[in-house]
């Protein structure tokens, strides 16, 4: 009896135990779901962050691969983050577009000025009413051109609501400072130790104005929501009037500089200069973002370039005695590109500075005769790379497409039909023809 009373016993509190372990397990399996979905949507949250003071739509972007490194350096993960955004039409946007203009070399430059200038007229004709995108220009001269164009001079933006405007600049070129360092207008700032620097060791680097220009005017631009740093051998695509870097970011170009070769050597002078490097390499020349992160890259890469040019390039490579000998695999002519190279490898590093490569976007070639390219590739900005295929900018200075009828490349949407009409239609234009076309976008 009592064996029995003992079973029953144990029966009970068998069944017992395993309803509790039915019941903790079923909690279990709950909160395992919850933690899940809770996970997921804190992710989907930290990846897809807004943009402050702008609204986006997200029907159209372009990924990058961002990796992000653990507290302790042993564990990352890889992210695909947008490169770029369509803003909100009814959001209000500032950008301007830097150019430097060699007066002293105006027959080369003229034409390029001329197409860009078109380009970006063009391309408002598909800008948002409440977007704003100033052309600026710094140059030794307030020459006829530009008082021709209408382009006024030394005059930052001051509101919103102004017209987009052709804004000319003083700037005296490095290799014309033998004497004197001093500011050309109360909105550049001169660093005396640095400008004299800079001429001791790089007054004879013909680019060296381009990227100074940036670095010592900081307050004709910091008004702008975005920059553009470029050079004037480029077309804006009608795409640039409907896209800006994800959040806050910098967009770099596509450069055609890296070899195996200069890619380990470089790496090798970050060491040596104890800068950090973050293994980007084919970096171009062309910056899209906020101004005071460009700014910042501006001044590291000039830092870089005065290292290069005084440890890395021997005194028959800077007076350029050996040509091309070397291309590509090390090149004084591209200094800047190796400069901008170094600079942004270490702050990505160093300060988690947020520049992404959107080499299919900025400094694409102008020969593609793909109709759809720039419209399913979201091409934004061209440039014109050395060769002789249409488009060529050599070819263009040298008259060659002077019997081109511009009506037939209406309708051709390729990268080289779009560069070639511009252009045409640039150096056919006169400058009261070409101002017009600023005049006639409604904003």
């Amino acid at each position: 009896m009592t064996s029995v009373l003992q079973l029953n016993i144990s029966g009970r509190l068998i069944r017992r135990i395993f309803f509790l372990f039915i019941i903790s397990m079923l909690i279990l399996s709950v909160i395992i779901l919850y933690t899940k979905n809770f996970h997921k949507s804190f992710s989907q949250s930290t990846v897809n962050f807004g943009i402050s003071q702008i609204q986006y739509n997200v029907h159209k972007q372009v990924s990058y691969s961002q990796q992000l490194t653990g507290n302790k350096g042993n564990n990352s993960i890889t992210k695909k983050l947008p490169l770029i955004y369509q803003p909100s039409s009814q959001s209000s946007l500032l950008r301007a577009l830097l150019l430097f203009y060699p007066n002293d070399q105006e027959s080369d430059f003229l034409p390029e000025f001329r197409w860009f200038y078109r380009s970006w007229t063009e391309m408002m004709i598909n800008e948002s009413i409440l977007w704003r995108t100033d052309l600026i220009v710094y140059t030794s001269e307030y020459a006829s051109i530009f008082k021709d164009l209408d382009c006024i001079y030394n005059q930052i933006r001051i509101n919103s609501e102004e017209k987009p405007k052709c804004r000319v600049f003083p700037y005296i070129r490095i290799k014309s400072r033998t004497t004197t360092h001093e500011p050309s207008s109360k909105y550049q700032t001169i660093d005396k130790q640095r400008s004299q620097t800079t001429y001791q060791y790089l007054r004879a680097y013909e680019y060296i104005d381009s990227i100074n220009t940036v670095f010592e005017y900081k307050a004709s631009f910091s008004m702008y929501d975005f920059i553009l740093r470029t050079d004037m051998d480029c077309f804006l695509t009608y795409n640039f009037a409907y896209y800006v870097p994800y959040n806050y970011s910098i967009l770099v170009g596509r450069g055609g500089y890296s070899t195996e070769f200069n890619n380990k050597r470089l790496k090798r002078i970050a060491r040596d200069m104890n800068w950090t490097y973050a293994n980007k390499n084919g970096l171009g020349s062309t910056w899209y973002g906020p101004p005071s992160m460009i700014h910042h890259m501006a001044n590291y890469t000039i830092q870089a370039m005065i290292h290069l040019v005084t440890n890395e390039f021997t005194t028959p490579e800077r007076e350029r005695k050996l040509g091309v000998m070397l291309w590509p695999e090390w090149h004084f002519g591209v200094l800047l590109l190796y400069g901008g190279h170094l600079a942004i490898n270490h702050l990505i590093t160093s300060e988690n500075l947020k520049i992404a490569v959107g080499d299919q976007l900025l400094d694409q070639g102008v020969t593609s005769k793909d109709k759809n390219d720039i419209s399913k590739n979201l091409r934004l900005h061209l440039h014109c790379w050395h060769g002789d295929d249409p488009f060529s900018k050599f070819q263009f200075k040298a008259g060659k497409y002077n019997e081109i009828d511009r009506s037939t490349l209406i309708s051709d949407t390729s990268p080289s039909g779009y560069a070639m009409r511009l252009a045409l239609e640039s150096k056919a234009m006169t400058l009261q023809q070409l101002k017009q076309t600023l005049l006639d976008i409604k904003k």
